[in-house]
């Protein structure tokens, strides 16, 4: 892996993986064949993007994940639950057409395996090291391995690309950790509870749908709704993008430039953290996000296309005060991350 960031540097001609015939492509999944023998030693070594501070970031989330999870589980699980979530991330990204066709680097399985590894929980004793060394408690590792996650999301030069893999990766995860029963029996608790955590969860979903697809800006209102709000129509998509069209949504609008670098750098801080800030008891980090919201419908309406609010800057202010709102004095204690 190093040494693949390393040429990627020395030798420009081999930053494309297709070039250096290093791309994991959908003819070499769906029609295998021992002439890809290429791609298919090649692509997991190969960076998601150039640069070699990427590289260790993902040699030390592979170590890490070697000397905890792989430790707990043994290498045959380990190598065969590896094996399988790289497989199942690249048949998604490549069946439907994503990340132009090219799958390369660990990093889609690395989100997954941290999906993975959270509920397994490997811990690490410093009973052994010298006393120097030594802690009354015992290290976690799986948010060493989040922190690396997110990392790696927040520092991509293609946000969007980068996003798309790591969703991936974390869709596949979540499957294979849902396969236990207990996971399913504490969502139902937390359910019936209220807790916060759902709450949480339902809200931080609504943030990113708001981000990805709710339009944030129109030009006019639509002359006359009433009659389209007494007969039902206003309800109809057909409607509402015929007499009342929206601007394409924040995070879009942000990645092409329309709105400012500052308003982008807050959506990769927000969605880079979320996974690891969910998982976690605290409830303060909330208001963060509260904050994040109200910064966002502020940089939103000092953008050259802003005319009057759509739905997705109406989502923004009521996600800024219903976020606050949530419970944050006390430790989450039918938490169980």
């Amino acid at each position: 892996m190093w040494s693949a960031a390393v040429a990627r540097c020395v030798w420009p001609e081999m930053v494309d993986p297709g070039a250096a015939k290093a791309c994991l492509d959908s003819k070499s999944i769906f029609n295998p064949s021992p002439t890809h023998w290429r791609a298919y030693l090649l692509h997991p070594f190969w960076p998601l993007e150039p640069g070699y501070i990427r590289s260790f970031l993902v040699s030390a989330a592979w170590l890490l994940l070697g000397y905890t999870l792989e430790h707990e589980v043994g290498t045959s699980h380990f190598i065969l639950v590896f094996s399988g979530m790289q497989a199942a991330a690249a048949v998604v990204l490549l069946y439907m057409g994503m990340l132009g066709g090219c799958f390369v680097s660990l990093e889609p399985a690395i989100a997954a395996l941290a999906a993975a590894m959270h509920p397994v929980n490997p811990k690490v004793h410093t009973d052994g090291l010298d006393k120097s060394l030594r802690v009354p408690f015992e290290i976690e590792p799986r948010w060493h391995l989040w922190v690396l996650q997110s990392l790696l999301l927040l520092t991509s030069s293609d946000f969007a690309s980068a996003m798309l893999a790591h969703t991936v990766g974390l869709g596949v995860g979540a499957l294979l950790a849902l396969r236990d029963p207990e996971v399913w029996i504490r969502g139902w608790h937390a359910t019936c509870a209220r807790s916060f955590t759902v709450g949480a969860v339902v809200h931080m979903a609504l943030f990113v749908f708001a981000l990805l697809y709710m339009p944030l800006t129109a030009q006019a209102l639509p002359e006359n709704p009433f009659p389209a709000v007494l007969d039902g129509r206003i309800f109809q998509s057909a409607w509402r993008k015929t007499f009342f069209p929206g601007s394409p949504a924040l995070l879009h609008l942000a990645l092409a430039g329309a709105l400012s670098p500052e308003a982008m750098f807050i959506c990769k801080i927000a969605i880079s953290v979320m996974v690891p800030l969910l998982l976690t008891p605290w409830r303060i980090w909330v208001r963060l996000y509260s904050g994040a919201c109200v910064l966002l419908a502020m940089y939103s309406m000092n953008s050259p296309l802003w005319r009057i609010p759509h739905v997705g800057f109406l989502t923004l202010c009521y996600l800024a005060w219903a976020l606050w709102t949530l419970p944050t004095r006390s430790w989450s204690k039918e938490h169980r991350a």
